[in-house]
């Protein structure tokens, strides 16, 4: 459970700043790839559909499928008992953030994680559904008129 809590989080985390770069709240400009395809994208709710039917997303589901395929072996392992690798733990720190840490440093920065990950997946569903319903820019804070008005 921890497993999927923690691989949940990580793209979650990506997936947020991903669609606020791609909507220009990072910035005067939104990041976008090169071409002219992806410049004539109007928002990160509509990229959706518009990559679906130009075919990227195949490309995508290849690499998602590939990459959870050869991390697949190393949770058949720990569920067998042969491996006692920790949930998420897969050796991974190009920036050594954990580099010359203690083991409490450590069990904190993975806390952290595993709160910003949980603190994502909330961000993220509020940000797509903000966004699909108030059909407007960053930040989406935009008054609905047709909204019943339930102050008190």
């Amino acid at each position: 459970m921890r497993e999927a809590e923690l691989k949940h989080g990580r793209v979650a985390m990506l997936a947020w700043t991903g669609w606020l770069a791609a909507d220009g709240a990072l910035g005067p400009v939104p990041f976008r790839f090169p071409g002219e395809v992806y410049q004539e994208v109007p928002s990160s709710l509509e990229a959706h559909n518009i990559m679906v039917s130009q075919g990227s997303l195949g490309f995508m589901l290849f690499a998602i499928g590939f990459i959870e395929f050869c991390t697949s072996s190393v949770l058949v392992e720990v569920a067998k008992g042969e491996s006692d690798r920790a949930a998420g733990d897969f050796k991974l720190d190009p920036l050594q953030f954990l580099k010359g840490k203690s083991t409490a440093e450590i069990n904190t920065m993975k806390l952290k994680e595993l709160q910003n990950g949980r603190a994502a997946m909330l961000a993220f569903s509020g940000v797509a559904t903000q966004a699909a319903l108030g059909g407007t820019e960053f930040p989406y804070l935009v008054p609905y008129p047709n909204v019943a008005d339930f102050t008190w």
